[in-house]
């Protein structure tokens, strides 16, 4: 990989360049610095000093690649419980714990891992009566490599979602149109009737004699309207 000496300085190989170098160039005390590590370059790298008359002097270090980790808690209400979500993605992977008080609390976990090498826990916890949880902290401990970080959150009332009650609010939005329907039809059918009997033709017959004509001449008569239809007949 990479190799220095006092005659040839510093040589590192071409498949390490702007991968590796010796950042400490002492006979006694050797230190190799990674840059922009994946997790191809995680393992165990041997050291040899060679030394005149002694031979070789080996020593051996390992390399093991770490994420720190990313925590977020969230808390979601339902119908009848309380979801809260507490996800950590780490390398290596971390640990769940909760700090909650009550009963009736349901846990369960998810592990996902990554192509990256990282590994995603999601621990949900399902509170059975989420009023009483209201105004209680939830504090969600991750443990990785030894260290734990916690994270709290306050439980704030939420808007509870009832099927039953929004069923009812919509049956009866729809009954008080229809009874605004029914009502608005009536009163279109009454005030039809009214104009319609109000339009009702009225005759009136008057008969009047000509002399010694024929024929009786007649007029009819049309409320607001007069038609004469009148017929004489004269003498031959």
């Amino acid at each position: 990989m990479v190799t220095f000496s006092k005659n040839h300085g510093v040589v590192v190989q071409p498949a390490y360049k702007d991968k590796i170098n010796i950042t400490q160039l002492e006979l006694k005390n050797s230190t190799i610095t990674f840059w922009n590590t994946t997790l191809e370059d995680e393992g165990c790298y041997k050291c040899l000093f060679n030394t005149f008359g002694s031979g070789k002097i080996s020593g051996t270090a390992c390399l093991s690649l770490s994420v720190q980790p990313t925590v977020f808690l969230h808390y979601k209400f339902f119908e009848d419980h309380l979801n809260i979500t507490c996800s950590a993605n780490a390398r290596p992977a971390p640990v769940i714990s909760w700090k909650v008080s009550g009963s009736g609390i349901e846990n369960s976990t998810e592990v996902l891992f990554h192509p990256n090498g990282t590994t995603s826990v999601t621990s949900v916890l399902q509170v059975k009566d989420p009023k009483r949880q209201v105004g209680k902290e939830v504090v969600c401990q991750v443990l990785h490599l030894g260290n734990v970080t916690s994270v709290t959150q306050t439980v704030h009332k939420g808007f509870w979602f009832s099927v039953p009650l929004l069923l009812s609010i919509v049956s009866l939005v729809i009954l008080l149109v229809l009874i605004s329907i029914l009502l608005y039809w009536k009163r279109r059918r009454n005030q039809d009737r009214v104009l319609s009997d109000s339009a009702k033709d009225y005759f009136l017959e008057l008969p009047t004699s000509l002399g010694e004509s024929h024929g009786l001449p007649t007029s009819h008569w049309v409320r607001n309207v007069l038609i004469f239809a009148n017929e004489i007949c004269t003498e031959p």
